[in-house]
């Protein structure tokens, strides 16, 4: 089982000045922010700590979050959902979105850096943009292999 430990104060208030920074959210989350010895962050509920666990089998206590690179925070689907972006978001049309979902980079014009992925209101997760090309981050077990109309 992997080891998670709490972020402290000043590792709080790292992480959310990078969220401020980074893709303009302002604000915190009511969860406990953790992470893991990979740089990879998780949520997880304060309400964990009051449930009885100890005759259920848990696979995961935390939901992944991101992971801090060194070039900024990549952000999960799950994590992209949750921040409420102002900046660095890039906006998909309906050809967009037919190629990131299934896996696909994607033309678009935005400065270098990571961005929030959407489709009208869906957001659908984080990727990087490099030299106008929107790199697809999505992992391999949760593209769509079809759409259906």
């Amino acid at each position: 089982m992997q080891k998670l430990k709490a972020l402290n104060s000043r590792e709080l208030k790292e992480f959310y000045k990078v969220l401020e920074e980074q893709f303009g959210h302002k604000g915190k989350f009511d969860e406990f922010v953790l992470e893991n010895t990979k740089e990879k962050l998780y949520l997880i509920s304060r309400d964990y700590e009051k449930l009885d666990v100890t005759n259920l089998r848990v696979n995961n206590k935390a939901m992944y979050f991101g992971k801090m690179e060194r070039d900024g925070l990549r952000l999960s689907i799950e994590g992209a959902q949750l921040v409420k972006a102002t900046k660095n978001v890039v906006e998909l049309d309906q050809e967009g979105v037919e190629k990131w979902v299934s896996g696909k980079d994607v033309n678009v014009e935005h400065e270098t850096c990571y961005v929030i992925v959407k489709f009208g209101n869906d957001v659908l997760g984080c990727g990087r943009v490099v030299k106008n090309v929107l790199r697809n981050m999505v992992p391999k077990e949760r593209r769509l292999k079809e759409l259906s109309s």
